[in-house]
């Protein structure tokens, strides 16, 4: 009997299957996390006006 490849059709399709489902459960719509910056941003300082 051919259940050899029986099997690996099975986990072939299944394998296929999951990873359509895991590609459609990731919603698009949701925008994806931003790194990081490796450097800390500093704010701009502000500019004193001159004093007289």
């Amino acid at each position: 009997m051919a259940i050899r490849p029986l099997m690996f059709g099975i986990l072939f399709i299944a394998v296929f299957v999951a990873i359509i489902l895991s590609i459609i459960w990731i919603d698009p719509t949701q925008p994806t996390r931003q790194p990081d910056p490796l450097a800390p941003v500093m704010p701009a300082p502000t500019p004193t006006p001159p004093s007289q």
